[in-house]
């Protein structure tokens, strides 16, 4: 091959053979092809933000959820039954998920982060102590007395500063109200 012949926009072309140009030609859509396919996929590919939704024309299979009402301080706390110390304490986790009302007297209290854990004495008993953890923070101190409207989680274990394991019911309080 010359130099001419290379730099002539046809001269490279026009001496391939016919059978030659048909396999160059089929190579080149084929790749068109599959670049096409690969900007194709990512159009139609999902991203973070895009949200894919489905609707049907049946009425009668599609569902419908209706937002719960919020409910309300006083409903939550009228809600709440009283239960005695010993009745909770007896099996707390036979009671998990039950809304109960307890007062008594605020043994420790400590807040974090937002978040309080009291040590209470039900009914100021010494010894009869419920373990409240409560999402948010409270003007309650030590040896206020305070109620708590909330619902059971069940036993909770800790060690105490002497090395002891302590059980006590533990309650997941929504609302603390201060006495004194």
């Amino acid at each position: 091959m010359s130099d001419s012949d290379i730099n002539e926009p046809t001269g490279w072309w026009s001496k391939q053979s016919g059978k030659s140009k048909a396999v160059l030609g089929l190579a080149g859509v084929c790749c068109l092809g599959l670049l096409l396919i690969v900007v194709v996929g990512g159009f139609m590919s999902p991203d973070a933000s895009t949200t894919n939704t489905t609707s049907s024309d049946d009425s009668s299979s599609s569902t419908t959820t209706t937002p719960q009402p919020v409910e309300s301080e006083s409903d939550y706390k009228a809600s709440c039954k009283k239960i005695s110390f010993n009745e909770i304490n007896k099996n707390p986790d036979s009671h998990a998920g039950e809304r109960v009302k307890l007062s008594g007297r605020v043994v420790q209290i400590m807040e974090s982060s937002g978040l309080t854990d009291i040590r209470m004495d039900v009914n100021d008993n010494f010894g009869d102590t419920v373990y409240v953890t409560y999402a948010g923070t409270t003007s309650a101190l030590e040896d206020s007395m305070i109620t708590i409207y909330g619902e059971v989680v069940g036993s909770y274990t800790y060690e105490s500063q002497a090395g002891w394991e302590i059980t006590l019911p533990e309650i997941d309080a929504k609302y603390v109200t201060v006495s004194k």
